[in-house]
C-alpha cells in the first residue's frame, strides 16, 4: 500500500490488528500493539473495532492472557470516548 502511495486508514489497520490476533502459532499481541501505536502517530482514529481486536489479541496471548494490558487499553478506549459494545465486554471476560 505505502509503495503505491495509498495511506492506510482505520479499516485497513483494524484488519491488520485482527490478523495478528489470529496469527498461526498464537496471537501476536505485541505487534498488534505496535500497529495501534503507529495509528496514533499517524493521526488515524481508532474505533470500537480497533479496540476490540487489540483487547482480544491480548486475551489470546501465547503463554497466558495479557489481561492487565487489556484493561489499560480498555481504559484508553473510555478516555477517548469510544463506546464499548458487547464484543468489547466479552473480550474482557
Amino acid at each position: 500500500m505505502k509503495r503505491r502511495g495509498v495511506q492506510p486508514d482505520t479499516v485497513t489497520l483494524n484488519a491488520l490488528i485482527s490478523a495478528m490476533e489470529k496469527a498461526p502459532g498464537g496471537s501476536q499481541w505485541e505487534k498488534a500493539l505496535e500497529v495501534f501505536q503507529e495509528m496514533n502517530r499517524r493521526g488515524v482514529e481508532p474505533n470500537t473495532v480497533t479496540f476490540n481486536a487489540l483487547i482480544s489479541a491480548m486475551g489470546k496471548a501465547p503463554g497466558g492472557s495479557q489481561w492487565e494490558k487489556a484493561l489499560e487499553v480498555f481504559g484508553e478506549m473510555k478516555r477517548r470516548g469510544v463506546e464499548p459494545d458487547t464484543v468489547t465486554l466479552n473480550a474482557l471476560i
